[in-house]
């Protein structure tokens, strides 16, 4: 399939529907996701963008399109396809509607980065999060280490010594989400409803002035950008990808 954007009351419910691939996102579903992003803030009477998925949240990148994308290369990593993974997180950071997380499932590596990226985080009671990346000796390539840092500072580290396995309780103990005990995207819908009686020209200023400054999170991205291409070229990434391909 593919993204699914649906309004349910207030809430502009943006749906990534790879089931059969636990969402995992390659360079061209990335970008798919980023155009459903765009064009769900402009939609009717729409008061929050919710965005969540169908079985999981999201698995992570897609290995496979991963590994395929660093056959060409530094500069095609960098100019030609990572940047449609960039691009995606600009699209929730850029939208001028309050985003919630609505996350029943895994988010993991780069899915648990898109749900640091929203302004609410919900995790249903089967959800979870795992920051997967230094596994495969690779970095949050879009901006994962600030939002995280931005919202529990310090706690990375614990979390990316193990690799561990955050579940509800968890999450919502380091600050990183709200646990729910129905599914996060029907408490997401609610709050939507909730979130519109503030009225739109106020949710859009408290929007504005409780997202991170462009310039910092520009800086941020390129510097991301520079360590993954670097790390994606090299050879221990090609050995550990295998690895896993191979379980």
């Amino acid at each position: 399939m593919t993204v699914i954007t649906k309004v349910l009351g207030a809430a502009a419910v943006v749906t990534l529907d790879w089931p059969e691939r636990r969402n995992a996102l390659g360079p061209d579903e990335a970008a798919q996701v980023a155009d459903a992003l765009e064009s769900a803030a402009t939609q009717p009477g729409a008061a929050a963008v919710v965005l969540t998925g169908s079985g999981a949240f999201c698995a992570g990148g897609d290995l496979r399109a991963i590994i395929e994308m660093t056959k060409g290369g530094p500069e095609a990593i960098r100019s030609g396809i990572y940047g449609n993974f960039q691009r995606m997180v600009r699209a929730v950071l850029a939208c001028p509607l309050p985003t919630i997380a609505a996350v029943d499932g895994a988010a993991v590596g780069l899915g648990m980065d898109l749900a640091l990226a929203c302004d609410i985080r919900l995790c249903g009671p089967s959800g979870w999060m795992r920051q997967g990346w230094a596994a495969l000796g690779l970095v949050p390539g879009i901006g994962g280490v600030a939002l995280f840092e931005r919202l529990a500072p310090g706690a990375m580290w614990g979390v990316l010594a193990d690799n561990t396995k955050l579940e509800g309780a968890t999450l919502e103990r380091l600050g990183l989400a709200r646990a729910c005990t129905t599914p996060a995207v029907d408490v997401a819908v609610a709050q939507a409803a909730s979130l519109a009686a503030i009225g739109d020209s106020a949710l859009r200023a408290y929007v504005d002035l409780s997202r991170p400054p462009g310039d910092v999170l520009d800086r941020h991205l390129s510097q991301a950008l520079d360590h993954q291409v670097e790390l994606l070229s090299s050879p221990n990434f090609a050995r550990r990808a295998q690895q896993l391909l191979a379980r």
